[in-house]
This record gives structure tokens, C-alpha cells and sequence, in this order.
């Protein structure tokens, strides 16, 4: 409609300005000069005629775009077609885009959310069943009156992982080769006292001293070393003075624990 205004404004121009030629006799360079001007002008409206059919062009591949995006994110929102559960490690993230060839003018044809399914940072794997030790285990009852070296049983087994601990004796057994950590428990009451030791093929890798003057009193100690395969580590009196029970119940449990580090 614009060009088709500007088109008929430079005829009826263009006319007049013959007409005036004409009738008034008057010199012909201000009339070649007028009609350069409007030569000038209407090349500028064919330039802007283009433009805009140009731009045009691009509006409707942009809706046409915009539709095709429109329909594809409904299919796949939708719960018919799409009913499959989301995994675990996945989280819905929502994004706001903005679809429009001119202006927002329609919210729900403007306004979509695009849900982008993002992986959640992953832990560290757990080790291989295979590979775990570990063991706890404590004294059903008191231990009564241990002398010196004397190996200290702890005959109610809670966990075995690796079947390397033995309640008939006290030791355990390395399974595997690695770094363990190991920590014993010693409950002791009403002037009792008692040093116990954990020992590693024979050497002394750690003690633990109680003295209880009156009522309970518990005491405990851990260690960090490298073990081998096959080596034997367990929990024993300590040469010289001891006196009197190694306590365990329900008022606190004498134990001995320990894990291979993965």
C-alpha cells in the first residue's frame, strides 16, 4: 500500500511539473533540476519497496520456523509419546525462550518452556563387593581376670567382610594385601586396670592404657598401617601389672574393629 501511495505521488508530480513547463514559459533548467530530484526520490522508494518485500520473505520463514519448533516441542511434552520414566541421575532444568516474528502479542504462543535434561555430577564408584574387609566384633561377656599377654577374645562377630576375623582366637587373618585401619575398645570399672596392645606379625603397633579408679570408665586407641596378605593382627594384655576384669555389657561393649581402605 505504501508503494503504491508513493507511485501515484510521483506521477501526479511528475505531471504538474510538466504542465507548469508548459504554461508559464519558464526556464528549462529548473525544471530538469526538479525532475532529477524526483527521478532520485522514486529510485529511493524502489529500493524501500524491495526492502520490505525482502524483509517480508524473512518474517514468514521465521513464523514457519517458529510453528515448525512450536509443534516439535509439543510432541515432545507430550505424556502420550513420551511416557518413559526420567532415570535417577538425570534433573529437569527449565529455560524460558521467547518465539516471535514481531512482537508478543499471544503469551501462550510466545512464551514456551524448553526442559533440558541435564546429568547430575557423579559420585565415585563403589569398589567391587569383592574387594571390601572389614570386621567388628566385641565381648558377649567380661573377661575375667586376664594375666599378661594373654590374647583378647571378642567372640560375638557383627560384621565379617572377607571372613578375615576368627572368634575362636581373636586374630585376624589378612585376606588382601593393603593399608588397614584397626581400632579396639577396653571397658574397665571400680579400680581396675588394664594395658592392652594391638599387635602385627608379633610387633606392637599400638596400646592402649585404662586405670578405673571407681564406677565405668572405657578407653580406646586406632591405628593405620600396611598389611600383606596372610599377616596376623589381634589384641592382647600387656606384660607386667594387670588387675582385675575386662568389662563388657550393656553399659559398654569391649570390641575390636578394623577395614581394609579401598
Amino acid at each position: 500500500m505504501d508503494f503504491a501511495v508513493c507511485l501515484l505521488f510521483g506521477v501526479i508530480l511528475t505531471n504538474c511539473v510538466s504542465g507548469l513547463q508548459e504554461e508559464s514559459g519558464l526556464p528549462e533548467d529548473p525544471i530538469i533540476s526538479l525532475q532529477s530530484q524526483i527521478d532520485f526520490l522514486m529510485q529511493k522508494v524502489s529500493e524501500l519497496s524491495r526492502t520490505s518485500v525482502l524483509q517480508k520473505v524473512e518474517i514468514d520463514d521465521l513464523k514457519t520456523e517458529n510453528r515448525n519448533l512450536l509443534q516439535f516441542l509439543s510432541e515432545v511434552k507430550s505424556p502420550q509419546q513420551h511416557s518413559q520414566k526420567i532415570p535417577d541421575n538425570l534433573y529437569v532444568y527449565e529455560e524460558e525462550k521467547i518465539f516471535d516474528g514481531n512482537k508478543a502479542t499471544d503469551i501462550q504462543s510466545v512464551i514456551r518452556k524448553e526442559r533440558l535434561l541435564l546429568p547430575l555430577p557423579q559420585t565415585t564408584p563403589s569398589p567391587p563387593k569383592e574387594n571390601v574387609v572389614a570386621f567388628y566384633a566385641y565381648m558377649s561377656g567380661d573377661f575375667l581376670n586376664p594375666g599378661g599377654y594373654q590374647t583378647l577374645i571378642y567372640d560375638t562377630v557383627i560384621t565379617n567382610e572377607g571372613n578375615g576375623y576368627h572368634s575362636a582366637t581373636g586374630n585376624f587373618i589378612a585376606p588382601q594385601t593393603g593399608f588397614y585401619v584397626f581400632s579396639w575398645t577396653m571397658r574397665l570399672a571400680n579400680g581396675e586396670y588394664h594395658q592392652a596392645e594391638l599387635v602385627h606379625n608379633r610387633k606392637v603397633m599400638g596400646v592402649a592404657y585404662l586405670y578405673a579408679p571407681t564406677g565405668d570408665h572405657m578407653v580406646s586407641d586406632v591405628v593405620c598401617f600396611h598389611v600383606n596378605q596372610g599377616d596376623d593382627v589381634f589384641v592382647r594384655t600387656q606384660g607386667g601389672a594387670n588387675h582385675g576384669n575386662i568389662e563388657s555389657g550393656y553399659g559398654g561393649r569391649s570390641s575390636f574393629t578394623g577395614w581394609k581402605l579401598n
